[in-house]
């Protein structure tokens, strides 16, 4: 059977784990409320600017009413330049290909400029 002085040393352990563990806690509540109160202080210290969203809305109206003002339908020459230039664009590729130059794969190069 266990004896007394076992439980008592089990209890001592236990109760000096928990007084460690509260300790730690009051530590890390004095470190988040000392994070909350510079957060505050930051946060009073930055000025929001006051925007006037009526003028932006009207100047974004505007610029749109422009848009719609100065678009126009499509005519017969718009419709027969874009067909005119996807058959040249296709020729250049037939032409490109005939001569071996071909587009190199995604993976196959790495790219000279490393920022890019």
């Amino acid at each position: 059977m266990v004896s007394d002085e076992a439980i008592m040393m089990l209890m001592a352990l236990q109760f000096g784990f928990m007084a460690f563990v509260l300790m730690k806690l009051d530590v890390k509540k004095s470190d988040s409320e000392r994070f909350k109160n510079e957060i505050e202080k930051t946060l009073s210290s930055i000025a929001i600017p006051n925007l006037n969203l009526d003028s932006i809305k009207d100047e974004l109206v505007e610029v749109v009413e422009d848009l719609m003002q100065n678009m126009r339908i499509p005519s017969i020459a718009d419709h027969l330049g874009g067909a005119v230039a996807q058959f040249m664009q296709m020729k250049q590729m037939k032409m490109a290909q005939d001569m071996g130059l071909t587009q190199p794969e995604v993976g196959d190069q790495p790219f000279e400029n490393e920022d890019f």
